[in-house]
């Protein structure tokens, strides 16, 4: 994977569903008052824990297969035949062009 920008740009929180799932508890962090997020993404500069490699030339997500769920339903823009600003906005931020629908 090429982008990672949504993943070094949004915050990641955690959702009761995402307990079954098997995220590693030493990439998880808050508390049952505010809620628990990915490491990393709550910083000013998010990133999150689980991201490896350089924004935008080479990804990969050290826990892809027991990612959160609302990483596994965010999808790329027009992935689904839809764009998608969140996608889009993350990517401008780093300096990618937003995808197509072609």
């Amino acid at each position: 994977m090429k982008c990672g920008a949504c993943c070094a740009f949004y915050s990641v929180a955690l959702q009761d569903t995402d307990d079954d799932r098997g995220v590693p508890l030493d990439l998880i962090k808050g508390d049952r008052i505010s809620g628990w997020f990915m490491k990393g993404t709550q910083a000013m500069s998010p990133r999150c824990a689980a991201l490896e490699g350089a924004v935008g030339t080479r990804v990969t997500c050290a826990i892809y297969m027991a990612r959160p769920g609302v990483c596994r339903d965010f999808p790329r823009s027009w992935e689904n035949g839809r764009e998608n600003p969140l996608c889009d906005r993350a990517r401008m931020v780093y300096g990618l062009q937003p995808f197509s629908s072609h």
